[in-house]
């Protein structure tokens, strides 16, 4: 049986609010209907960096702007769709992720109603995190689903928001985990120090030159050390910010981070095997990044290749994890999460 979910997902790049709509049995196919990204309000948006940066959540009338957005976002995709949807999967927005402590925090109002009478599926992480595994990445299994549609051999999904994330898909098996940061650590530095909000298309970077020192202080970090599966929060590398200072120029340091990013991939991989690379996330728009990637890898692509939208892979992961928690279908493994046991994700408002 099939069925037509809306996912939707705000990643720790704290952008805005992805939502997409998708008809799938939850096993071996998935088309899909519509996608739309709904930007945060510059209000909310400043508050929930402060609420990140500072770990500390003081201001509550964050919940009554994300909830505005939320309601609005959804609603508006419902609305211009004018289709039936069977279930609703929300991610919640993550303020706060320390695999360690066994602590995965997602903001979302379970009281919120939409123009649909669809059963919403929230709290993703949860029974991950009960049952032992890190409640990251949860992905893993439509990365899967996508490789069998598409007959994709050994491939490697790459997603590049706020953190790193990689699946690796050999002989029928799933391994998986972030392997190291993604566009947040970027994106904070050019806040800090530049009018730049993003390394747009590349356009700072691509005149940089790498900074060995400032490479091999960050790639001796423990976490690089650890084998899949493991986990990130968005900032945890945030610490080598404030010992960079003022003494390079900031191409050569933002060029230095995105070099780390393919180099920590490349970290974890049988460097016998030869793997299809396929990059999803915001970061698959850095043409400086493609390049990096290109240096190390020799079959590099797009998701976009495959006529998936690399922006909303994970909002459409969200509706795939919907469907499968009304099918009871297992969603997360010890090889991705190092969860004690495969189960189901979600629970039902």
């Amino acid at each position: 049986m099939e069925y037509i979910a809306l996912g939707c997902m705000t990643g720790t790049s704290l952008d805005g609010i992805d939502c997409s709509i998708i008809q799938s049995n939850g096993t071996s196919k998935v088309t899909q209907i519509s996608n739309k990204f709904t930007p945060y309000s510059k209000e909310l948006q400043k508050k929930l960096i402060e609420i990140v940066k500072n770990k500390y959540l003081a201001n509550l009338e964050v919940f009554k702007l994300l909830n505005e957005e939320y309601q609005s976002a959804i609603n508006s995709i419902i609305l211009e769709n004018k289709i039936k949807i069977d279930v609703i999967g929300i991610h919640g927005q993550t303020i706060f992720h320390d695999p360690l402590l066994k602590l995965s925090i997602q903001l979302y109002d379970k009281k919120i109603e939409y123009n649909t009478s669809a059963p919403v599926i929230c709290n993703f992480r949860k029974n991950d995190i009960l049952n032992g595994g890190n409640g990251a990445p949860i992905m893993p299994i439509y990365h899967q689903i996508i490789a069998k549609q598409l007959s994709l051999k050994s491939p490697i999904f790459i997603n590049i928001g706020g953190v790193t994330n990689i699946t690796i898909i050999d002989e029928k098996k799933i391994s998986a985990g972030d392997s190291s940061f993604g566009n947040a650590l970027i994106n904070d530095l050019l806040l800090s120090k530049t009018n730049h909000e993003i390394d747009k298309d590349g356009n700072i970077s691509k005149s940089g030159k790498k900074i060995s020192k400032l490479f091999n202080i960050i790639k001796n970090d423990q976490f690089f050390k650890k084998r899949l599966p493991k986990s990130l929060d968005r900032n945890y590398f945030h610490n080598y910010l404030e010992k960079i200072g003022d003494d390079y120029p900031i191409e050569d340091i933002i060029y230095t981070l995105l070099s780390i990013i393919p180099d920590s991939v490349n970290q974890i991989l049988d460097q016998e095997k030869k793997y299809k690379i396929i990059l999803m996330g915001g970061g698959r728009k850095n043409t400086t990044l493609i390049k990096l990637f290109e240096l190390i890898f020799e079959d590099v692509s797009s998701i976009d290749d495959f006529n998936f939208d690399g922006d909303f892979i994970e909002s459409q992961g969200m509706a795939l994890l919907a469907i499968r928690y009304l099918k009871k279908l297992n969603s997360t493994y010890e090889q991705s999460t190092g969860i004690s046991k495969s189960i189901y994700l979600g629970e039902k408002v």
